[in-house]
């Protein structure tokens, strides 16, 4: 009888405890993309990616909700460039206009101001988390610029009595947010070398 109790109070113990460490945003799924042609000078801010939280409820083991898109948003953008441009080259720092001229980019791709907002809350029965990722992109050569403002938004819902998981669903949405995310990157960025370049 002893045996069996200590066997039910182990079982208890692994059923109850959860390990929140297992679910991480991962690098963005590859899109398919065009290739552009010619030399692209790019820069990516080295400034850390900043989650802004709003948690309103102790529901859901919302105090469990940690996620990082630092490396996993700055490596897709990555992945990224070597699949859509043919020659590139990161640079530590942003180029003037006659630096891009004399070294013969075509245009030079910055990214900048990561940042995002996360929002969880209850109302009635129902927990409502939302999350929404940004980024600058601008890109330039000589003569022209155009800057890009891109947001991705997704959020989740779950009745707070039936197997609730917050960082669960934080990671679900927060993960499908990246992808549109960086779809939207390659879109933007794709028609504003075109319009550069025309």
């Amino acid at each position: 009888m002893k045996l069996l109790l200590i066997l039910v109070l182990i079982f208890l113990n692994y059923s109850c405890s959860k390990d929140f460490s297992k679910d991480r945003i991962q690098i963005s799924r590859e899109i398919s993309t065009a290739k552009v042609e010619g030399r692209h000078n790019v820069f990516i801010s080295n400034e850390n990616f900043e989650l802004k939280k709003q948690i309103l409820s102790e529901d859901c083991e919302s105090w469990a909700v940690k996620l990082d898109f630092d490396q996993p948003l700055k490596n897709s953008v990555r992945n990224l460039l070597d699949n859509m441009l043919e020659n590139y080259s990161i640079s530590e720092k942003k180029l003037n206009a006659n630096q891009i001229e004399a070294n013969n980019f075509v245009t030079q791709i910055s990214f900048e101001n990561f940042s995002g907002i996360s929002n969880f809350k209850t109302e009635r029965n129902t927990g409502i988390y939302e999350i929404s990722l940004r980024v600058k992109v601008k890109v330039e050569n000589s003569s022209k610029n155009i800057v890009n403002e891109i947001s991705s938004n997704m959020n989740w819902e779950k009745n707070i009595f039936f197997n609730c998981d917050l960082h669960e669903g934080a990671v679900s949405s927060g993960q499908k947010a990246l992808d549109n995310l960086i779809k939207k990157i390659y879109e933007s960025t794709y028609e504003s070398i075109f319009q550069i370049t025309k």
